[in-house]
């Protein structure tokens, strides 16, 4: 970490009840403070908990491109808060593809990570960190990266960062589904999109399907077809290499759009509530993120 941006301490978790019925106990935020040490076991940072698949989320949920992990926890800190509630406080050292994401207004608020019995010892350890738009916990800051402080700034300035020392990052696209109507349409539920996506592409695929099976009957009956009538008592010619690995490939894509077809047909026979797999839910304090916080 040396050398890297540094932010003033940021709340990143408070205790009590968490949005979702679990909590945050005094004591996990006195044992955070206590035991925290980044040369002992440093906490990094993803996005919404992806881990190692934090870049790949980033790119295809969020449509910035940054290679993965978001950066480290210094040190932490407790103090009560404006409101009087004692808040877990850290200095992070962010990476530009932190300040990518954040530029683009994604993922701006923080879920600590933790272990409540760490390498045995009985006490709750910050494990990693992760930024969301959903947080667990309750008043935890805003992040919000600027180039230069501003005394009536309403948004909460973490860090003066010069930008200009960062790559350029490009201008989000929009997303494939989107690109791909005409108009902008709100979230839609997944048997809507799967009707639209058959209004958009069924006919062309069909057309291309019709084309193929064209182009392979025709490449059958130039296949075998014979010479001339001179020919008809002779030993047929072995098809040309070429020929056969054409047919074969045409015969490949045939099935993709058949499988296709198949995988449009069964979306819109799919429930919405099918779409999110059981073990993908939360499930209270024996979860998958149960110690997602």
């Amino acid at each position: 970490m040396p050398g890297q941006l540094r932010t003033k301490p940021l709340s990143i978790a408070a205790v009590g009840m968490t949005v979702d019925g679990r909590e945050i106990t005094e004591q996990d935020v006195a044992d955070i403070v206590e035991t925290y040490n980044p040369r002992k076991y440093g906490a990094r940072i993803n996005l919404d908990h992806e881990f190692n698949w934090s870049g790949w989320a980033a790119k295809n949920l969020h449509n910035v491109d940054i290679p993965g992990m978001l950066g480290d926890v210094v040190s932490v800190e407790a103090y009560e808060n404006e409101d009087g509630i004692t808040c877990l406080y850290a200095v992070l050292a962010p990476n530009q593809g932190f300040v990518a994401l954040n530029k683009a207004d994604q993922a701006v608020y923080f879920s600590i990570e933790i272990n409540r019995d760490f390498m045995g010892t009985g006490k709750t350890y910050l494990t990693g960190l992760a930024v969301t738009d959903y947080p667990a916990s309750c008043y935890t800051d805003r992040i919000h990266f600027s180039s230069k402080s501003k005394a009536d700034d309403t948004e909460v300035s973490l860090l003066t960062v010069d930008l200009g020392s960062c790559e350029p990052i490009d201008t989000p696209k929009k997303p494939f589904f989107k690109r791909l109507f005409a108009k902008e349409e709100p979230d839609m539920k997944p048997e809507e999109l799967a009707t639209a996506l058959k209004d958009a592409l069924g006919t062309p695929l069909e057309q291309f399907s019709q084309k193929l099976d064209g182009l392979t009957a025709k490449l059958d009956s130039f296949s075998t077809t014979k010479v001339d009538d001179e020919q008809e008592t002779a030993q047929p010619a072995e098809e040309p290499a070429a020929l056969t690995k054409l047919k074969e490939e045409l015969s490949s894509t045939k099935t993709a759009l058949d499988e296709l077809n198949d995988k449009f047909a069964k979306a819109l026979k799919t429930p919405a509530g099918d779409t999110t797999n059981a073990d993908e839910e939360h499930e209270g304090d024996e979860g998958k993120y149960s110690n997602c916080l």
